[in-house]
């Protein structure tokens, strides 16, 4: 009687895992991904006539100062009149040189994934608006060690500070 009962509740257990892997391999399924924007710029001169006379360069800022070992977010400004026809961005991962995907964000920001290795990354922004004009920022920037990071958010956390105080330790 006792064995008929350990089977019973080993029978519902296989029930209840199969049944969950089911329901969670049907639940990717419902994920609808957005659709990637088209290569390149619009193609409609009509948007475009207000700004034919746009001699200036697109003006590039780099906003991030200090990367992290491992994989960022690099994140800039690039400003102009006219809408861009090509934005690119190129860094330095030891000795190769890397193109990456640049995303626009608002406001005429934009962000890179950058994986940094110490000491410096150089990255290389490049632009050009529908009128032609074009614009090239170099720019290195110092990558922390991720060991030293944690380390010194350690050591610098006010917790200690007044632990060690309390002690009379002097800093």
């Amino acid at each position: 009687m006792l064995e008929n009962y350990y089977i019973i509740i080993a029978f519902c257990i296989c029930i209840y895992l199969l049944a969950f892997i089911y329901n969670a391999r049907s639940a990717y399924a419902q994920w609808i991904l957005q659709p990637l924007p088209l290569p390149g710029p619009p193609t409609q001169d009509c948007c475009y006539s207000n700004v034919k006379n746009d001699t200036t360069p697109p003006k590039i800022t780099i906003t991030s100062n200090l990367l992290y070992e491992g994989n960022n977010v690099l994140k800039l400004k690039i400003e102009d009149e006219s809408p861009l026809k090509i934005r690119g961005i190129n860094f330095t991962q030891g000795n190769k040189s890397i193109e990456t995907y640049l995303a626009k964000e608002q406001n005429q920001e934009y962000i890179a994934l950058v994986k940094a290795i110490p000491p410096f990354t150089e990255v290389q922004v490049k632009a050009v608006d529908v009128n032609d004009n074009a614009a090239r920022v170099v720019q290195q920037i110092k990558v922390e060690n991720w060991f030293d990071m944690v380390m010194s958010s350690i050591t610098n956390n006010p917790f200690w500070k007044n632990a060690a105080s309390l002690f009379g330790v002097k800093n």
